[in-house]
């Protein structure tokens, strides 16, 4: 994943690769695994994932896994040099325990790099990958039901098949595809994106959290905001009215680098 790759390089601005060879990392979500590339530098490598798939991605020496929970882990006490997490946070739910957990493992001196994709709220919402780009907070003003109405009299079928081929490939499907039916396809896009797969917490949230961490020097803690230009007078009117500020329908990611 691309995104990956930016933010491991983002990361190695603070430690570079070279400077690694001494240190152990832990990376939170790492997935199957190959998110632990970034770091083979290091000493020690350490991937924790929750996912069936942990580690059949990449085999190496120095990388080791641990199908744990970030809210709740067995990985020591101030024991890594970093602690790296990209697009993970968002899908747990008690993110308090886990940043907690992230600076609890990390040394005094240690370098913790995370950034979440609060984005729930945002334009496009969770991965629904350009689907309701006519429709902005589509997710937000519609009930599942209307989403799911929407999608049969808007969209064809050739226009789910490519995100409802993508919830297939991660086993996210909530109804097999015996057929090619519209309404199959409708009713996986809509129990997909109102599941417990997302936190759907606000950006706000994120930000309050990171600051609650006793740490020596906040680099970073912010929010990415993003589809200003898509949001109206009408819209944000609307979803003013539904209890959201402009600040939160903005707010795609979080950003937090502390040294603890």
């Amino acid at each position: 994943m691309d995104y990956l790759n930016y933010f491991a390089n983002d990361c190695l601005k603070y430690i570079p690769s070279h400077k690694l060879t001494d240190k152990k990392v832990l990376v939170v979500g790492c997935n199957d695994g190959r998110d632990c590339r970034f770091f083979l530098e290091a000493a020690v490598v350490h991937g924790l994932d929750v996912c069936e798939d942990i580690g059949q991605g990449l085999t190496h020496e120095k990388v080791s896994y641990f199908q744990e929970s970030a809210e709740s882990t067995t990985r020591p006490d101030n024991y890594y040099d970093l602690v790296f997490s990209v697009a993970t946070m968002e899908h747990i739910p008690n993110i308090e325990a886990a940043f907690s957990e992230i600076w609890r493992v990390t040394k005094p001196g240690g370098l913790i790099y995370c950034v979440a994709a609060p984005l729930w709220n945002s334009y496009e919402g969770h991965h629904q990958y350009g689907l309701f780009a006519d429709y902005p907070w589509i997710h937000l003003r519609l009930s599942k039901d209307d989403i799911f109405l929407y999608l049969q009299k808007h969209k064809q079928l050739e226009d789910l098949k490519p995100l409802v081929a993508i919830l297939e490939q991660e086993g996210l499907l909530s109804t097999s595809l015996e057929s090619e039916n519209q309404k199959i396809y409708a009713k996986n896009i809509v129990d997909f994106m109102f599941s417990d797969y997302f936190n759907c917490l606000p950006s706000n949230r994120y930000i309050e959290t990171a600051l609650s961490l006793d740490v020596s020097y906040i680099i970073r803690n912010d929010i990415w905001q993003d589809g200003e230009q898509y949001l109206t007078d009408a819209i944000l009117a609307e979803l003013n009215s539904k209890g959201y500020s402009k600040y939160e329908v903005l707010s795609v990611s979080h950003t937090y680098v502390a040294i603890k």
